[in-house]
């Protein structure tokens, strides 16, 4: 079995990442909405998580397959290696931003504590969304 083209797996993992973003952002602009509104906030909280996590993983998989077709990937190990060393290639401006979101991430599949909750979808709309948006425009660039 040979593996498959980086050229063309990092560009369809981006293609993936760029849906992920777009649902993300829907998300967002639902969750910018309805917070603080009973029910539906809640709701919309959950699903901002939901869609932060998917894009998350989407984007630092994106960074490890493009640091690999630029053949930086030896020492790839997880989300942590990728995002450094796409801080080093300039893919990403905030390390530490991108650093915290693993943090959240492991942290949101305990979203059933409200203050958990509520304090990670406060970051995700406050500072990682911009972060996302930052990510897709550098990686356009490189297309």
């Amino acid at each position: 079995m040979s593996e498959a083209n980086p050229d063309v797996r990092w560009k369809q993992r981006f293609a993936n990442y760029k849906k992920a973003h777009g649902q993300f952002k829907r998300t967002a602009a639902f969750f910018d909405e309805k917070s603080g509104c009973g029910a539906e906030g809640d709701i919309a909280m959950e699903a901002l998580i939901k869609c932060f996590e998917l894009t998350y993983e989407l984007a630092w998989q994106t960074m490890k397959d493009y640091v690999s077709y630029m053949g930086h990937a030896q020492a790839l190990q997880g989300s942590r290696d990728s995002i450094r060393a796409a801080l080093q290639l300039d893919l990403i401006q905030n390390g530490q931003l991108w650093i915290d979101m693993i943090s959240d991430r492991n942290r949101a599949v305990h979203t059933y504590d409200e203050n958990n909750a509520a304090a990670i979808s406060r970051r995700i709309a406050d500072f990682y969304r911009v972060e996302f948006e930052a990510f897709e425009k550098k990686m356009d660039s490189m297309l």
